[in-house]
């Protein structure tokens, strides 16, 4: 079994046996493998196309929405609700504005742990709560 990560909407898939191109089964995305190649050495946080590779904390995920931007737009502007905004919820975003007032700051509390959250928890689980979640105003 090979496992590929497919470059447009970061899936992974497995095929039973080695290719020059594949097929996401997810998007439909063609994309060339490095079939017969081992990967390059010495670049370590290169890894060849379609080969998976870990997400950092500043890194765009499938969405094209990062984690670390987040993080640090909750822990700056989290009372105006600016990571709601980022994250494409203007109706959460109104929501946690209209919090901090209401709360006359004590809101915050929430916000911090929102910073930590976004800091810790996984690419794919932050796309999944966040950012694809059919919810106006994802808390945890």
């Amino acid at each position: 079994m090979i496992t590929y990560n497919c470059p447009k909407c970061g899936k992974t898939f497995t095929t039973q046996t080695e290719v020059q191109s594949v097929k996401c089964p997810y998007c439909g995305e063609v994309f060339q493998t490095v079939y017969g190649q081992q990967p390059a050495q010495g670049a370590p946080n290169q890894a060849p196309y379609g080969a998976q590779r870990p997400i950092g904390v500043f890194d765009e995920g499938p969405s094209g929405k990062s984690r670390g931007v987040a993080a640090l737009l909750v822990f700056f502007l989290g009372g105006f609700g600016a990571h709601y905004f980022y994250l494409g919820k203007a109706a959460g975003g109104i929501i946690c504005f209209l919090l901090t007032m209401i709360t006359c700051g004590l809101w915050g509390i929430i916000l911090l742990i929102q910073t930590f959250l976004f800091f810790t928890m996984s690419q794919e689980d932050f796309e999944r709560k966040f950012v694809y979640s059919t919810s106006t105003f994802p808390l945890f």
